[in-house]
């Protein structure tokens, strides 16, 4: 359909006002019950055996779907076209908060966490910045797309001005380090530059980039560090059993031990310790093991339910900026989902990126559903506008019919 790059219709025809997708909403609902099952069945044995409360992580990540549903309820009432006003100002403080997690204390050898370890504010939980600044770089990306969409066939306009605030953000999470993170952004962007007409440019760019890239990083001591880093996980990732990760190793046991229907949900052997961060990158090794094939297949048939719903959303938005947003936030979720199971099956090498709905991770699940909320608002003032023009063409029709 053709989009158009006017602001949200005025008059909501049929009470529209409520009007919400009622498939995407009822499969989202599910993927959110499903992961809070898995998760406490996950993780009650290592809750337990570190903290001596098996409701640790349940715990908080109920609080957290909470309050993420709420906010999606509300985000879903907020219209998305206000959001271009301050997305250089959301860009400029994600960059802030990533160079303020830098001086926390690290956690797990990584300081990818904004925490506070002074009381009272030690209470407080702990926030994920690069979770922030996925969504923002959406919006950013979508918003200069939009912005110098007529000059897309141009080199600077079609593929490095759109990148070019993702660098800052991709140093800053190289110093964290986040590697997953890093390849996580670069492919949302790369999605909505694809979808949003920059095709040839992101082709030959990308290409360019990654040839550049390993020519180049024998010669500066940064880039050597970050190819060791990766080279440590290439090294890891082989069809040699022996030679894999330990992690990688009892992943596979796990996917391997469940069969086609699981050892039953709770009869994990592997989160008895076993296989590292079972509760968050590694969650889906534990639903293979105890779901079995089928199992799995029902929640990749969720997410990809999830997705097409997402797809079908974005070009149905009123405008192209609506579209582009949409593609973003559905590309965020379907890269997430396809390289965690990559990752947790050896399809590709480890770069820990979490399940979406499903990994433990509070900051991670509120911003994923205020996402979703925002995907409500696009899906509304679509249907707003499909239904006026309807109403219009109809209206039409009966006055050249009085005329006639």
């Amino acid at each position: 359909m053709a989009h158009r790059n006017t602001k949200q219709p005025n008059a909501a025809p049929l009470g529209l006002k409520r009007y919400y997708p009622v498939g995407f909403i009822v499969n989202l609902i599910i993927i959110v019950i499903f992961g809070l099952l898995m998760l406490f069945s996950a993780s009650y044995t290592t809750a337990y055996l570190r903290f001596g409360d098996s409701y640790h992580f349940i715990r908080s990540q109920l609080i957290f779907a909470v309050l993420g549903l709420f906010t999606m309820l509300g985000v879903a009432q907020f219209d998305y076209h206000k959001y271009e006003r301050w997305t250089w100002w959301g860009y400029g403080v994600s960059v802030l908060l990533l160079i303020v997690v830098l001086r926390c204390e690290p956690i797990s050898g990584c300081r990818r966490w904004l925490h506070w370890p002074q009381k009272p504010l030690s209470y407080l939980p702990s926030i994920q910045v690069s979770e922030i600044v996925k969504f923002v770089i959406i919006l950013l990306t979508a918003q200069i797309v939009i912005r110098y969409r007529k000059r897309r066939n141009s080199f600077f306009y079609g593929l490095l001005l759109p990148y070019l605030p993702l660098i800052p953000i991709l140093v800053l999470l190289y110093m964290e380090p986040h590697l997953s993170g890093m390849v996580l952004m670069v492919m949302i962007v790369g999605t909505i530059l694809f979808l949003g007409g920059n095709a040839f440019w992101w082709i030959l760019g990308f290409g360019g980039a990654g040839f550049l890239f390993f020519a180049v990083s024998p010669k500066i001591e940064v880039l050597q560090n970050l190819t060791a880093y990766a080279g440590d996980r290439l090294a890891g990732w082989t069809s040699v059993f022996e030679d894999m990760l330990w992690q990688t190793q009892q992943s596979l046991l796990a996917i391997g031990s469940g069969g086609m229907t699981g050892l039953g949900i709770g009869n994990s052997m592997e989160k008895q310790l076993w296989l590292p961060e079972c509760t968050n990158d590694f969650i889906f090794s534990i639903l293979c093991e105890e779901l079995g094939f089928l199992g799995a297949m029902i929640v990749i048939l969720l997410f990809i339910g999830l997705i097409l719903q997402g797809i079908y959303i974005a070009f149905n938005a009123v405008d192209l900026y609506g579209t582009l947003i949409a593609l973003g936030i559905t590309g965020q979720i379907g890269w997430q989902m396809f390289f965690n199971i990559a990752v947790v099956t050896n399809t590709v090498p480890n770069t820990g990126i979490s399940l979406p709905f499903f990994s433990s991770g509070g900051t991670s699940l509120v911003l994923l559903l205020a996402e979703m909320g925002v995907m409500l608002n696009i899906a509304r003032q679509g249907k707003r506008a499909q239904l006026q023009r309807k109403a219009a063409k109809e209206a039409a029709e009966q006055n050249e019919k009085k005329e006639n």
